[in-house]
């Protein structure tokens, strides 16, 4: 671990700020020894976050991006490298080529951003494309260290405020947590939170720290500047520390949404079914949840339906939901579509399909899910481990008879006597005998039905008589589905 040295004098509220956050959230962190990555626009909040760090002999390595969208742009990035040469840090510059739609770097391989022209760009796909460059240099589950201050989260809190957001919005930015962007994960450390933008700009002053001046900070082109240059300046007049009285209510609805989600996952633990079938499938028992008052219900499906989502899914499409649960018909599916997951309710079971296990069931995706059978046989029935086994799929109008009965019955019946919904009876296969798993199944040498497999059950049939099974037999192997959007078998 780094150690930060201590001084006797009295420190600055931006280093004291950023010691007490990294004893805090970096030092218990598994990746606290090797480095912090800096991203550092140039600007006067990311160059006291990096003087600070430096002072702090924390182990620092700065990524700075140019957007090319402005003729000083390049001014900036050559302050960055010019400090970072001064004094020994390591350090990457990107530049974002939006003309010829990719990101580019001196010692680093960064993928196409595909974007669009330079008049075209807006906040957020200048966002995204500093994301995606920091991530692909900074690597997976790297910790990236932000200049965040008190006024951005007072602006961030408004933003979200004004645009109608829920509890989640108005907590704001987390000083430390991970965070997902296409896919990898990373750490953002946030220290300065609890720093205002005046307290930095005095640090900056006392210690003569370089730094440019984005002029988009003193206009009003975007909302984030407008609230800073309009609106907050009036309300400041007006009510005595707006800054730290918005600050104090942020931290208060943290409290309180740490309680919601405790009480979440107290719902969840009461509503959820155990499904074994695939992890990209998710099932609520109908009953339990309409059990839950409406506002704990709404919560809970706010949260099920997002899951891992980046954005959660609207107030109304909840509705939606809630007009699903109150359908009459039992058998009938109905399906909801959000962001590429499905929603469907199937008896008294509402399921959450992911968007990969959607693409599967509909044909539309590379992967096969695919069974897998371990065989443990011996512990209740004495068969062979030399028995062979393969399997195929249902054929169209097939009936079975189970071993327990001396009728047939459809394929349809059965999944509906085990509550199989339709769109997971494609994946169920019959177990057969294989003497030769040399010689190609062909129609006059297929041997007798073993087993009819579904999902989260296995059924004996009456062909497996001739072994002298027991007739309440229960199934000699432990069935095992592999799922290939998990292991990634094709």
């Amino acid at each position: 671990m780094s150690s930060i040295p201590m001084s006797s004098t009295l420190m600055s509220p931006v280093i004291e700020a950023i010691k007490q956050s990294y004893q805090t959230h970096i030092n218990p962190h598994p990746k606290a020894a090797a480095k912090i990555c800096i991203a550092c626009s140039g600007g006067q909040d990311s160059m006291a976050l990096l003087f600070a760090c430096q002072q702090l002999q924390l182990p620092i390595h700065v990524i700075h991006i140019n957007h090319k969208l402005q003729k000083i742009s390049d001014d900036w990035q050559q302050l960055v490298e010019a400090y970072c040469h001064k004094h020994h840090i390591d350090y990457d510059s990107v530049c974002i080529d939006w003309q010829s739609q990719q990101i580019y770097a001196a010692n680093s391989k960064i993928s196409q951003e595909k974007q669009v022209g330079t008049q075209q760009v807006n906040e957020q796909q200048a966002r995204t494309a500093r994301y995606r460059a920091i991530i692909q240099i900074a690597g997976e589950n790297a910790i990236v260290a932000l200049a965040h201050h008190a006024n951005d989260q007072v602006e961030t809190l408004l933003m979200n405020l004004c645009q109608g957001t829920g509890l989640a919005g108005l907590t704001g930015m987390t000083a430390f947590g991970v965070q997902h962007e296409f896919g990898t994960p990373i750490w953002l450390w946030r220290p300065l939170l609890g720093i205002t933008r005046d307290e930095i700009s005095d640090f900056v002053a006392a210690q003569h720290i370089p730094h440019v001046d984005d002029p988009t900070n003193f206009g009003v082109a975007n909302q984030r500047a407008f609230l800073r240059n309009q609106i907050l300046p009036l309300l400041d007049e007006r009510f005595h520390k707006l800054v730290q009285n918005i600050t104090r209510t942020q931290q208060n609805l943290t409290e309180a949404q740490r309680i919601v989600e405790e009480q979440y996952q107290q719902d969840l633990a009461l509503c959820q079914w155990s499904n074994g079938w695939t992890s990209h499938q998710q099932c609520l028992h109908i009953l339990n949840l309409q059990s839950l008052s409406q506002a704990r219900r709404f919560n809970l499906l706010h949260h099920w339906v997002k899951g891992s989502q980046k954005f959660a899914p609207t107030r109304q499409w909840i509705v939606q939901i809630e007009q699903l649960l109150q359908s009459a018909q039992t058998d009938q599916q109905a399906i909801l579509q959000w962001q590429g997951i499905e929603i469907r309710k199937y008896r008294d079971t509402l399921y959450r399909l992911d968007a990969d296990y959607v693409k599967a069931i509909h044909g539309k995706s590379d992967n096969r899910v695919l069974v897998n059978l371990t065989a443990d046989v011996g512990l209740s029935v004495g068969l062979s481990l030399e028995l062979a086994l393969a399997s195929r799929a249902v054929l169209p109008n097939e009936s079975f008879q189970l071993l327990s009965q001396s009728f047939h019955q459809s394929f349809k019946k059965l999944c509906q006597r085990f509550d199989i919904p339709s769109w997971e009876r494609q994946f169920a296969k019959v177990v057969i005998l294989h003497d030769n798993k040399e010689k190609a199944l062909i129609a006059s040498q297929i041997p007798k039905r073993f087993a009819l497999l579904l999902p989260n059950i296995s059924v004996w049939l009456a062909d497996a008589g001739e072994l002298n099974l027991a007739t309440q037999a229960p199934c000699p192997w432990q069935l095992v589905w592999r799922d290939s959007l998990d292991s990634k078998c094709h």
